[in-house]
């Protein structure tokens, strides 16, 4: 058996299987145990007697789909970490996966960098595959807390709200606020408000990177309270409006040439 880590990629669209195995293949250099199933009981069938580092599986497919194949592992305590690829129409399944192991969720039609970005990330903690610097090494923070583990699960299912704060968050893991304040800066190195403008900012690049989103949708999906709150705070942070970024990604994140029906 192989010593390297392995990722399961669970797909059951042949171009999008082969190029997510070429982009990994090439990040990778060689140096990650690829495996690839055509639908979701496939994919739980070799991670029951696999260890499994991580699953990148699409929601919709044949038989047992995205969220079922999270469910069943769950169920049989072989819940692993995953990254969800996911069509504009199942963003709400999206949301859910991330309460059954899920740790990123990737638009269709995929584009390389936002492939590896989300893998960069998902295996941040061991910190072999990390390929430069990107601002995207604070969305996985490496905490011990299991209630800011729980938080950031939530923070992300929420984002979408505009009016998300600390005290939704304390609620939700039956503490204390005041006490959730500090315990997340403690263990994340961010305030709650830093950290959600950041993963907000986040996710709005990676949908004006990965769709033809309008800006005020793309406003409303990462939880701005406006467009025009959205492009002001955009600009402070990125020193280019949202469309500047990107019109001068777009060649860029063509690069790959996959994944485009």
């Amino acid at each position: 058996m192989s010593e390297l880590p392995c990722i399961l990629i669970a797909e059951d669209e042949l171009p999008t299987r082969n190029g997510i195995m070429k982009a990994l293949q090439t990040w990778s250099e060689g140096k990650i145990n690829l495996q690839v199933a055509e639908n979701g009981m496939e994919a739980f069938h070799y991670r029951k007697t696999n260890p499994v580092d991580l699953l990148i599986t699409d929601i919709r497919m044949p038989g047992l789909n995205g969220i079922q194949l999270l469910e069943r592992l769950k169920k049989e305590g072989l819940q692993t970490k995953s990254i969800l690829l996911t069509g504009y129409a199942e963003f709400e399944y999206a949301r859910k996966a991330l309460t059954l192991g899920a740790v990123n969720y990737i638009l269709k039609p995929v584009e390389f960098q936002n492939l590896i970005s989300a893998v960069e990330e998902a295996f941040e903690e061991n910190k072999l595959w990390k390929r430069g610097n990107h601002d995207s090494s604070f969305i996985v923070p490496q905490v011990l807390n299991d209630s800011i583990r729980k938080s950031l699960v939530y923070i992300s299912a929420e984002l979408w709200n505009p009016s998300l704060g600390i005290k939704d968050v304390a609620e939700h893991i039956h503490l204390n606020s005041s006490y959730v304040s500090v315990l997340f800066k403690e263990e994340t190195g961010y305030t709650f408000s830093d950290y959600l403008t950041r993963l907000r900012l986040y996710k709005a690049k990676e949908l004006l990177l990965g769709t033809d989103m309008k800006i005020y949708e793309v406003a409303e999906r990462t939880g701005f309270s406006s467009s025009k709150y959205f492009v002001k705070v955009f600009r402070e942070a990125e020193l280019l409006t949202p469309k500047e970024f990107r019109n001068e990604h777009k060649k860029m994140m063509n690069m790959s040439g996959f994944g485009h029906e």
